[in-house]
C-alpha cells in the first residue's frame, strides 16, 4: 500500500455554495421553477410552448427562456446554451443590464456544472465586463467564477489572484447575503487548501463560520468543519491535541452532512475520519468509518471514493493484524484505480486540453484589451496628424494587417503545440503510474512472503527491502500526480517519505520523536529517487541502532539548498557510536548502499558526534 492511500478524504468542491439563483425581477416564471426537475421532458415541452407565444411580454419571455435553458442543460447542453444566449440578447435589446448580468451568470453556473470550463470562462469574462461598464454590483460573482475555473483547471496561482480580487470587489458592495459572503470565504479556504497553505485555510474557514450560522446553511457549516478538520490533521508535528481537534471538527461535519442528506459530502467526511482515527491508533473506529464511506461510494456510483475507502479499510485491517484480508482489500483498491486510470486517459487528455484552452482564452482576452487600448491611442494620434499623414496611415494599415496575420498563424501553431504537449503529458503520467503500481506489487509480495517466514533475520531483510521500494514508488506517485513531470518538490516528497518511515518503524516499546526542517528544493526525478533512498537508509539505521536500549529519543532531519547543491543533515540524541562503528566505515548492506548513492549524487558523507550525545550525519553537495 502507498502512503497516499490514507492521505485523507477527498475534497468536494465548494462550488455548490456559490451556485445560487439570482432574484428574477418582474413578473413571469422564475428560474427556480425549472431547477426543480431539470431533466423533465414535460417541463421542457411546456416551457417551449410558452416561449413560442408571440404576444408574450418581454419580461415573461426572458424568464421563460432562462427557465428553459436551466431545464435543457441536463439533456442537451448546446441547445441549453443557445436558449440562454437568446435570453441575454433579449435583455441586451431592451438595455436591461441587470438582466443581462443575470442571464450571463446563469450560463456560467450551468457551464461550470457541466464542466465546460472554456465556455464558463468566456461567459464570466463577458459578465464581468457588463457589470464593470454599467456599474452593477455583480462583478465579484463573475470574478469569483473565473477563480473557480482557474483552480479547476490547475491554474491555482491565477485562481487565487481572481479570488482575492473578488473578495475586494465584494467588500465594496453593501447588503451581500451572509451565505454568499461565507461562500466566497470558503472558496478562498479551498484554494489555499489546494496550495497546502494550512494557516490561511484555517483563517478563512473560521471567518466563514458566523456567516454560515447566520444564513442557517447546513452544507456551508459542514464544509467549514471539514476544512478545519483537514487542516488540524495535516499540521506537523502531529500531536494528540491536533488529532483530537481534527476528529472533533470532522465528526461535526459528518453529523451535519448525514442529518441533511448530503451523501457525497458524508462519504468525504467519513474517509477523512478513517485516516484520523488510524493516526489516533483506533483501527476499529477507522474501519467503521471506511465501511460507511465504501457503502455510500457504491450506492452513489463513485468509483474513486470506492478505491480510497478500500485502501483505508486495508490499513485498518492491517493495524488489527488481519494481514490476509488487508492484502486482498489493497489489491482490490489498486485494481480499481488501474481501471479508472485506463478508462480516463481520454478524459485526462481532454482536461489537459481544457486547461490550455482556458489559459489561451485568458491570454486572448488580455491581448484584445491591449489591442483596444492601442487602437484608441492610435485613433487619438491619427486625429492629430490626419492632415499630413495619409501615406503613413497606409503604411501603418499594411503593417497592422501583417501583424494580425502573423498573430493568427502564431495562434494556430500554439494550439497545435498545446495538443502535442498535452498528449505527451498523459503518456508520461501513465508510465509513472505503471511504474509505481509495479513497485507497489513487488512491495506487497515481499510483505506477504515476510508474513510466512519463521526466521526473524529473513523477515527483517524483506521489510528493509520493502521500505526501499516504497521510497522509490513514492517518487513516481508524485510525478504522475504533478503538473510538471520533470521536477520533484523535495520538501513535499521527503515529508511523505518520513511520515511513511515513522509509521513503519515505530514500536510500542519506544517513543521516538521525528521532526524535520525541509526547504522547497527542486530536483530531477532521478536525483530525488536517489536522495530518497539515502534518507531511507540513514533514518532506518538511526531508528534501529541509535536508540537501542533507550525508552525514548529524538531524530531531526533537515534539508537545505546550497549555491550549487544541497545539504542533508540527520541528527539523533541516541547513545552515539564508537569511531570504529561509524557508518562511513561500516560494511553493512545499508551503509554500502548509502556510500554508493552518495557518490552518484556527487556528494560527500560525513559522520560526527553531536553534543551532548548522539550522532550527526551529513550528505553535502557544494
Amino acid at each position: 500500500m502507498c502512503r497516499s492511500d490514507v492521505a485523507g478524504g477527498k475534497r468536494l468542491t465548494v462550488l455548490a455554495l456559490l451556485l445560487v439563483s439570482t432574484v428574477a425581477g418582474g413578473a413571469g416564471l422564475p428560474a427556480e421553477n425549472s431547477l426543480a426537475s431539470p431533466g423533465d421532458s414535460a417541463t421542457v415541452d411546456s416551457l417551449r410552448e410558452v416561449a413560442r407565444r408571440r404576444q408574450l411580454p418581454d419580461s415573461v419571455r426572458f424568464q421563460t427562456l432562462r427557465a428553459l435553458s436551466d431545464a435543457l442543460f441536463a439533456q442537451d447542453e448546446p441547445e441549453a446554451r443557445r436558449v440562454g444566449e437568446q435570453a441575454v440578447q433579449l435583455a441586451r435589446h431592451r438595455r436591461d443590464w441587470p438582466r443581462v448580468a443575470d442571464g450571463l451568470y446563469q450560463l456560467v453556473v450551468n457551464c461550470e456544472r457541466a464542466a465546460d470550463y472554456v465556455a464558463a470562462m468566456q461567459y464570466s469574462q463577458e459578465g464581468a465586463g457588463v457589470a464593470r461598464v454599467h456599474q452593477l454590483p455583480d462583478e465579484w460573482r463573475f470574478t469569483q467564477c473565473m477563480g473557480l475555473v482557474s483552480v479547476d483547471t490547475k491554474d491555482v496561482t491565477g485562481g487565487l489572484k481572481y479570488m482575492r480580487q473578488a473578495y475586494q470587489q465584494q467588500g465594496a458592495v453593501g447588503n451581500v447575503p451572509p451565505r454568499e459572503r461565507g461562500g466566497l470565504l470558503l472558496n478562498l479556504a479551498n484554494t489555499f487548501l489546494v496550495m497546502q497553505r494550512y494557516d490561511s485555510v484555517l483563517h478563512y474557514a473560521t471567518r466563514a463560520l458566523p456567516y454560515m450560522q447566520r444564513a442557517k446553511d447546513a452544507r456551508g457549516l459542514g464544509y467549514v468543519y471539514q476544512f478545519r478538520g483537514e487542516v488540524y490533521a495535516m499540521i506537523k508535528p502531529q500531536t494528540t491535541a491536533t488529532l483530537d481537534s481534527a476528529a472533533t471538527n470532522m465528526n461535526r461535519a459528518l453529523r451535519v452532512m448525514q442529518r441533511h442528506g448530503f451523501r457525497p459530502q458524508t462519504a468525504s467526511s467519513a474517509l477523512a475520519l478513517a485516516r484520523v482515527y488510524r493516526l489516533q491508533e483506533q483501527p476499529a473506529i477507522s474501519q467503521r468509518m471506511a465501511e460507511l464511506a465504501l457503502t455510500l461510494a457504491r450506492e452513489l456510483k463513485m468509483p474513486d471514493y470506492e478505491a480510497d475507502a478500500l485502501a483505508n479499510l486495508a490499513w485498518a485491517h492491517a493495524d488489527q493484524g488481519h494481514m490476509r484480508r488487508s492484502f486482498d482489500l489493497d489489491n482490490r483498491a489498486q485494481n480499481l484505480r488501474d481501471s479508472l486510470f485506463n478508462g480516463d486517459k481520454a478524459q485526462a487528455l481532454a482536461q489537459l486540453q481544457v486547461r490550455y484552452d482556458v489559459k489561451l482564452l485568458t491570454e486572448q482576452k488580455r491581448a484584445a484589451e491591449f489591442e483596444q487600448r492601442s487602437q484608441r491611442a492610435q485613433l487619438h494620434s491619427l486625429w492629430l496628424l490626419l492632415g499630413g499623414l495619409t501615406t503613413t496611415i497606409g503604411v501603418g494599415a499594411w503593417l497592422y494587417w501583417r501583424l494580425r496575420r502573423q498573430k493568427a498563424l502564431l495562434a494556430v501553431a500554439n494550439q497545435a503545440n498545446c495538443r502535442s504537449v498535452a498528449e505527451k503529458e498523459v503518456l508520461l503520467q501513465e508510465i509513472h503510474h505503471r511504474v509505481k503500481n509495479n513497485l507497489q506489487l513487488v512491495s506487497g509480495l515481499l510483505g506477504w512472503q515476510a508474513a510466512t517466514l519463521p526466521e526473524p533475520a529473513l523477515v527483517a531483510a524483506l521489510d528493509a527491502s520493502r521500505v526501499r521500494i516504497q521510497s522509490m514508488a513514492l517518487v513516481h506517485e508524485f510525478l504522475y500526480q504533478a503538473d510538471n513531470l520533470a521536477e520533484v518538490r523535495m520538501d513535499q516528497y521527503l515529508r511523505e517519505l518520513l511520515d511513511s518511515l515513522k509509521t513503519a518503524l515505530t514500536t510500542p516499546e519506544q517513543t521516538i520523536q521525528l521532526s524535520s526542517d525541509l526547504a522547497p528544493v527542486i530536483m530531477s526525478p532521478k536525483e530525488a529517487s536517489t536522495l530518497g533512498l539515502v534518507v531511507n537508509e540513514l533514518v532506518t539505521n538511526a531508528y534501529k541502532h541509535a536508540f537501542r536500549g533507550l525508552p525514548e529519543g529524538h531524530l531531526h532531519v533537515s534539508f537545505a539548498s546550497r549555491p550549487t547543491g544541497f545539504q542533508l543533515v540527520i541528527v539523533d540524541d541516541g547513545a552515539g557510536m564508537p569511531a570504529e562503528d561509524a557508518p562511513a566505515k561500516a560494511h553493512s548492506l545499508g551503509m554500502q548502499l548509502v556510500r554508493t548513492l552518495t557518490k552518484q549524487l556527487k556528494a560527500k558523507l560525513s559522520v560526527t558526534r553531536s553534543f551532548p550525545t548522539g550522532t550527526r550525519m551529513e550528505v553535502t553537495r557544494e
